[in-house]
């Protein structure tokens, strides 16, 4: 999904604008085939055309075309005569997808205006144009994708390209007998239509994410009750969900109407805490719109709120009617809240999926400079590797408990920042923690601990405050994974085999984060 996305069409489709907007959204760079000739020939085109002839021209094409093939997460406008090449084609199928922006005749010279018209020549001859844009008209159809962009403006045609890309990916995840169908794709808000028709639904939302996304959920929703809190792990509170109980109360809120948690994951674990637990229980989804709500909150059925500095001390388990998983959503995150999430999608392959966990260690660079279409990978792999150990172990009894990779320390370093520390960065934390404990008692290799080093290390601030070892394991005595006291860790034999231990000793655990402040 990093490959490279190659915008093909005849003069005046949209590409340049296109691919401007399109870059945007999914967070690449832009790349025009033409600049870079033009760089390299240091003439304007035209010339290059009229000194050295059109073989000359396209051969300098081709060999740009080579060069940019070997990069990854580009949007590349191709020019108008670049897919005319078998060769150009192949290359661009092997090193990302073709879309092909499919405009009329009309609608490129009228895009092109009277000025750009005027001043090519090839536009003056009406029969030679038509000859040469129905000539065209083979290679632009080996494409990956084709957009019709008659009656698009170029935002259109730009968003219709990403939900292209990225298509609609759905599957049910049974929880205890309860089906719950998780939907992910770049338009998710108008996959609620069908599932809400009828019913009264709450929207419980954070400030934040309301001013960025409120208004797509509104226009499917209607004008239902809209609730929105502070935004941060603070208003995941008993307080808070008392006032939200008492909102509910005052609109007459009954339980054959559902609640909508929109946000990432505080808000969708709040969200369901109080669908659970209001009037006994009413119908509920969750729509996660940050990375780490993706990955990790909002598949899984869990709902809690905190006890002061004891994360997610008072909660039930519980099964969502829908989750959501907002790709568009992607593309408004700032790098923190993707390290947040890459983080947690880390843990979850290198407990689950070892090709999810190859895909972190290999694309972390372009995944936290926000590359959507490799996001999104992330986010699909995670979600099904995290429901095929839910679906067998709903309530933590076994399996699932493999999940809580990154949790144990991590979870009293969050509580020891008095949770100003992200919780994907506490979760990278204790990722260095724990491959640091797995390789000193000879479960990991030595280079596969490494290599968690060395992917865990950009996730983490350069100046991250330990909680030093006493103080973590008095935090840990508390934590609800233990069994008869005894604090539970999960390591690792390899990559895809964790094994859960109650024996680490808090010297243990210290000469793991001597290692860890190395790294």
């Amino acid at each position: 999904m990093t490959g490279n996305i190659y915008l093909t069409g005849f003069m005046g489709a949209g590409k340049s604008t296109v691919g401007r907007l399109l870059a945007q959204a999914l967070g690449r760079r832009l790349v025009s085939l033409d600049q870079r000739i033009v760089r390299r020939a240091r003439k304007p085109i035209p010339e290059v055309f009229a000194q050295k002839g059109e073989d000359a021209f396209r051969q300098m094409e081709s060999n740009e075309l080579a060069k940019l093939a070997g990069e990854k997460g580009l949007v590349v406008d191709t020019g108008g005569g670049a897919a005319v090449s078998q060769a150009n084609r192949k290359l661009m199928h092997e090193s990302g997808r073709i879309v092909h922006l499919d405009a009329c005749l009309d609608t490129c010279r009228l895009r092109l205006g009277p000025h750009e018209v005027s001043t090519r020549p090839m536009w003056q001859d009406a029969d030679a144009v038509e000859r040469l844009f129905q000539a065209r008209q083979e290679a632009y159809a080996d494409c990956d994708l084709k957009v019709e962009v008659d009656h698009l403006d170029a935002e259109q045609a730009a968003q219709t390209v990403a939900a292209g890309l990225l298509g609609v990916e759905e599957f049910p995840l049974e929880l205890e007998g309860k089906l719950c169908l998780v939907h992910s794709s770049w338009e998710a808000a108008a996959a609620l239509s069908e599932v809400v028709k009828g019913r009264r639904v709450v929207l419980l939302t954070d400030r934040k994410v309301a001013a960025l996304h409120g208004e797509r959920y509104r226009r499917v929703l209607g004008d239902d009750l809209l609730i929105t809190l502070p935004p941060g792990e603070n208003s995941k509170s008993l307080k808070t969900a008392e006032g939200v109980y008492q909102q509910m109360l005052a609109a007459r809120i009954e339980r054959g109407d559902m609640l909508l948690a929109l946000g990432g994951g505080v808000m969708t674990d709040l969200g369901a805490f109080i669908a659970a637990t209001y009037k006994r229980g009413i119908d509920f989804l969750l729509a996660s719109t940050t990375l780490l709500g993706c990955v990790d909150a909002a598949v899984g059925g869990k709902a809690a709120v905190n006890l002061g500095t004891a994360k997610n001390q008072v909660g039930c388990f519980t099964q969502p009617r829908m989750v959501l998983l907002d790709l568009q959503a992607l593309a408004t995150l700032p790098k923190s809240q993707r390290v947040e999430g890459l983080a947690e999608a880390y843990k979850t392959g290198l407990v689950a999926d070892p090709e999810l966990a190859r895909l972190c260690q290999e694309d972390m660079d372009l995944l936290l400079n926000g590359e959507v279409l490799g996001l999104a990978q992330v986010v699909r792999r995670s979600v099904r590797a995290k429901a095929g150990v839910v679906g067998q172990d709903f309530r933590e009894g076994g399996r699932r408990a493999i999940l809580n990779f990154g949790h144990t320390y991590g979870h009293a370093l969050e509580g020891w920042h008095r949770y100003r520390l992200g919780h994907g960065q506490s979760v990278a934390g204790d990722m260095l923690v724990a491959a640091a404990l797995s390789a000193q008692r000879g479960l990991l290799a030595r280079d596969q601990a490494e290599s968690i080093f060395r992917t865990v290390k950009p996730l983490l601030p350069a100046d991250l405050a330990w909680a030093p070892a006493d103080e973590a394991w008095e935090i840990m005595l508390d934590d609800k994974k233990n069994i008869k006291g005894k604090v539970r860790f999960v390591l690792l034999k390899e990559v895809g085999a964790p094994v859960v231990v109650d024996d680490v000793t808090p010297a243990e655990l210290a000469t793991a984060l001597a290692q860890a402040r190395e790294v």
